[in-house]
């Protein structure tokens, strides 16, 4: 195999060879690693992590507290936690993907020119598009 491959598609020089993705190793490696490997506790932990910090930056750098409202960030943990941690991994990873648009994650994989041309493929993607904005956010996350 080796011989052929030399003889019909050698590997670049290594001098002019692309630096190796972040993605492939290091710290970030292993964070795309935890993610594939559990899905709903990396998503619960980003979530709870990303909207209790966000409301920690809100209060001391846009609205200038000293003190942090600890109990108003609580109320963040938990809501990332809950809500978009746990609620939203099942409504678009087991409803959305799983039960209404299962064609959606071959839409997804396809090439950018083959998603031009896949009319059905759009479509599912609007209707997720419109199942979202019309459907679950007024009647979930709004109320």
């Amino acid at each position: 195999f080796r011989a052929w491959r030399s003889a019909h598609n050698p590997l670049p020089d290594p001098a002019i060879r692309p630096i190796a993705s972040p993605m492939a190793s290091g710290i970030w490696g292993r964070v795309c690693a935890s993610a594939s490997r559990h899905p709903l506790a990396f998503g619960i932990g980003l979530s709870t992590v990303k909207t209790a910090g966000s409301d920690y930056v809100t209060q001391r750098y846009v609205e200038g507290r000293q003190e942090i409202d600890v109990r108003r960030n609580l109320v963040f943990f938990i809501w990332g936690f809950v809500y978009l941690g746990g609620v939203q991994y099942f409504i678009f990873n087991k409803v959305f993907a799983q039960k209404l648009f299962p064609t959606a994650a071959a839409f997804v994989e396809k090439p950018l020119r083959a998603k031009l041309a896949d009319r059905a493929g759009q479509l599912t993607v609007l209707k997720q598009v419109f199942l979202d904005q019309f459907v679950h956010h007024p009647i979930l996350f709004f109320p």
